[in-house]
């Protein structure tokens, strides 16, 4: 009986020295201290549980000593091993060791807290005082869980009152009074930010609100609504809110935090206003500068980029200067006003918009002190941001008040030059790309050299912007590159452009390597040519074995990486042009030769042979007659193949030469033609049903006489029953008709094969000529023909009306 009341007497003892102390430290050694004296133990420390459940540190150990104690460190060691263990695989405490004989240790839960570690030397603890620690053992970790919570939300408090002498942002103490929020105290910055809230009034009770600020709209209000229920539920708050201030409106960080019991909170007001209109200000200008950068074109891309740094920037006005390189000036391009409002032009000392160009930005709080001159009309200028663009030009914000931009907006508008510039780039390549498709057409038509280079000459100052641009020809006997002309700009500064020979310079370089050669600055080149010359940045683009093109600026790093490649592909293109005007020249020579051949010395000669002939049959006998015939048909047959293959020429000459033609005409000639050269007595009829113009090749009548001609040899000489070849001309659906028909057998197959195969192998050395003009003409004429073979032969054309 004396053990029970003994073990009551320690757990009564035990339970009246585990309430909480003033610290956590004081709690855990007040209640360690009472069970070493209790239960007779030598040692003993209370573990705290880490934040993140993967250990424990010691809050309090005794004696002090302890640390270095064999048994101390062997339940310590145990309780890591244990908490390294994933939960499941825990064993339930508590849990006992026996390190050495007569030592012993004990791990004891603190529900939610952490372990209590006791150790004894000699006899063990009694087994029912063990079993009967559990309630002591709760009641020790809900004082201990306690004071931690209160000593955490004390630092916080702590952490708060010092910010109250610290820190420069807006913050205020409320605290209850029953049910009724009222402000306990508030720093200078509050009152200056909110007004002048009379500490210990019951204002905020008037408002029904606990959070002492006032929301601006519907939105806030309700935001408000929600970080009041967190307060009152004494949970801390981070958030954006929007709030009336003293002088208007304000973005801030709202940071409240609840001490104690939750009957008193901080909060903190960071002003993010600034913060918040420079997101709003991206914003603005991501939207924006989507349609900048969409721009096809250098003038478009202007207009947009100065109305997008008004919608950014609070300024009167905006303005974008472009580098002309013919006049060497700075022209203004685009400005929200209706006329330019800065003077510029060509270089000026002091000038500031030049100054930025060939420098960097620059920020202007007031002109009357600034290191140059800003020209300009209109309302007067007083503060300004300047920003180059690249090689382009320069953008321009002005405003009439003096210190008008601060930092936010320099870097707004440095951004929008950016995206300016890369705008600008890609339309200066887009639009150079097109110019030097359209040129390559157009040099495609020209006749000769010469007027390949005229045309691109009088072309690349506007297209290209290359108003400094000569051609240097290379002259094979001399070996060196020579002037051949130039723009009327690049001649004004040359007057004796210079040749360039072998090893003399650059252009000999571009030349004999065939690589394009770009020259941002002439004075930096130990090579260059002329270093005193007038060009300080230039492009050399060889092409191919004709010379070199060559384009410059009077100004250094004004001719760029992008010229250099439209350079590049331009002197390709020329290069190829150059190749098929050449080729193009001799072809046309050749037809020359060919047509002088078929026109006069062959029929030169087929006279004579014709002469020769006609003498032996009117005096040779009749065998040597028939032979002579014969060869006076060869001979008409063989004029009759030069007329076909000058005809052949002229077709193929003038395939591009569609227009309209009239219907009449082309009948008339093919008929009056088949009947001046046709051998038979036939008729050739013809049945106008229709008549106007027609789009033909020119030739087409050619082409008609061929058809009506092969029905006087296949229909009429073939058939001596036929006696006549018709031509009737009609419209079918929206299409003028030409049909030729004859009663004949029809042309053979052999001939009408060379329908389906147009080169040289379908005339089988002669036979056919007269179709395969046929096939040409209205290939070229972009029309249609059909043949009927059945009775007779019926070709038919189909052309379109003009």
């Amino acid at each position: 009986m004396s053990n029970q009341h003994e073990r009551i007497r320690v757990l009564y003892e035990l339970a009246l020295a585990t309430g909480p102390a003033e610290t956590l430290q004081e709690t855990a050694e007040q209640a360690i201290a009472a069970y070493l004296q209790q239960l007779d133990c030598s040692l003993g420390a209370i573990f705290a549980e880490t934040t993140d459940s993967e250990g424990y540190d010691p809050v309090a150990v005794r004696p002090p000593d302890s640390g270095t104690d064999s048994l101390y460190t062997a339940g310590k060691n145990r309780l890591c091993s244990w908490a390294a263990k994933p939960p499941a695989d825990r064993p339930s405490l508590p849990l006992t060791g026996e390190p050495e004989p007569d030592t012993h240790y004990y791990l004891f839960e603190l529900p939610e807290f952490g372990v209590l570690l006791l150790g004894q030397y000699g006899s063990e603890l009694n087994p029912d005082i063990v079993a009967a620690l559990d309630p002591l053992n709760d009641k020790l970790a809900t004082a201990c869980t306690t004071k931690r919570v209160e000593g955490d939300l004390r630092e916080e408090r702590d952490r708060f009152e010092a910010i109250f002498t610290t820190i420069q942002e807006p913050i205020v103490n409320v605290s209850m009074e029953g049910d009724t929020p009222r402000i306990k105290r508030a720093n200078e910055e509050f009152r200056e930010t909110f007004g002048d809230h009379e500490v210990g009034t019951d204002t905020l009770a008037s408002t029904g609100r606990f959070e002492p600020t006032t929301p601006v709209d519907t939105e806030s209000a309700e935001t408000a609504k929600l970080i009041d229920a967190c307060l009152v539920r004494g949970e801390p708050v981070t958030e954006e809110v929007r709030r009336e201030t003293t002088d208007g409106v304000g973005d801030f960080l709202l940071r409240a935090v609840p001490v104690g019991d939750g009957e008193e909170f901080f909060a903190m007001y960071i002003d993010i206003t600034d913060e918040k209109h420079r997101r709003r200000t991206l914003e603005s200008l991501y939207d924006e500068a989507q349609e900048v950068l969409t721009s096809q074109d250098r003038q478009t891309a202007c207009n947009r980029a100065v109305s997008t740094a008004l919608s950014i920037i609070d300024a009167d006005v905006a303005e974008i200067c472009l580098y002309d390189r013919a006049e060497d000036s700075l022209v203004s391009a685009a400005s929200t006003r209706g006329s330019p409002v800065f003077e510029v032009g060509r270089v000026a000392v002091g000038n500031l918009l030049w100054v930025t160009y060939e420098g960097s930005p620059r920020r202007i709080d007031d002109l009357k002190t600034a290191d140059g001159q800003l020209p300009h009309s209109g309302r007067q200028i007083q503060s300004a941001l300047l920003f180059p663009l690249g090689e382009h030009g320069v953008i321009a914000i002005g405003d009439s008040q003096q210190a008008a931009f601060d930092g936010m907006d320099f870097q707004f508008a440095q951004l929008l030059a950016a995206l300016v510039e890369i705008t600008l780039d890609r339309a200066q390549r887009q639009q150079s790309l097109e110019s030097v498709q359209e040129l390559t057409q157009e040099t495609l038509r020209t006749d000769s050299p010469e007027e390949m280079v005229e045309l691109v000459l009088e072309r690349l100052p506007d297209a290209l912007n290359l108003p400094i641009t000569g051609f240097w020809q290379y002259n094979r006997a001399r070996n060196r590159l020579e002037p051949l002309a130039m723009t009327d700009t690049a001649a004004e500064l040359f007057e004796q452009p210079p040749t360039f020979g072998p090893g003399s310079s650059i252009a000999w370089e571009a030349f004999t390597t065939g690589e394009t050669k770009f020259i941002s600055d002439v004075g930096d080149r130990s090579d260059a040519y002329n270093k005193g010359s007038p060009i300080r940045s230039e492009v050399i683009a060889p092409i191919g074995e004709y010379g070199v093109l060559m384009a410059g600026s009077v100004r250094s790093h004004t001719v760029t990486e992008i010229d250099r490649s439209i350079a590049t592909t331009l002197a390709s293109t020329l290069e190829t042009s150059l190749q098929l005007i050449n080729n193009r020249q001799e072809l046309d020579l050749l037809d020359q030769v060919v047509g002088r051949v078929l026109r006069h010395n062959i029929r030169n000669e087929l006279n004579v042979m014709r002469g020769y002939a006609q003498v032996l049959i009117d005096e040779a006998d009749d065998e040597q007659a028939t032979f002579a015939e014969h060869i006076l048909e060869t001979c008409n047959s063989l004029e009759q193949t030069a007329n076909n293959a000058r005809d052949m020429q002229r077709v193929v000459q003038s395939r591009d030469s569609r227009k309209p033609v009239a219907v009449d005409s082309i009948v008339d000639d093919a008929v009056e033609q088949a009947r001046e050269e046709q051998s038979t007595t036939a008729e050739i009829v013809v049945d106008r049903e229709t008549s106007g113009n027609v789009l033909a090749h020119p030739k087409l009548s050619t082409a008609v006489y061929h058809l009506v001609e092969n029905g006087l040899e296949h229909g009429v000489q073939e058939n001596p029953s036929a006696e006549q070849v018709r031509v009737t001309t009609y419209e079918d659906d929206g299409k003028t008709v030409i049909e030729v028909e004859d009663d004949g057998p029809g042309i053979p197959k052999d001939e009408l094969s060379v329908l389906d195969r147009h080169g040289e192998s379908a005339l089988e050395h002669g036979s056919g000529v007269g179709l395969w003009l046929v096939d040409r003409v209205v290939e070229y004429s972009e029309a249609t023909i059909e043949f009927e073979t059945k009775q007779g032969t019926t070709a038919r054309i189909h052309l379109e009306q003009a």
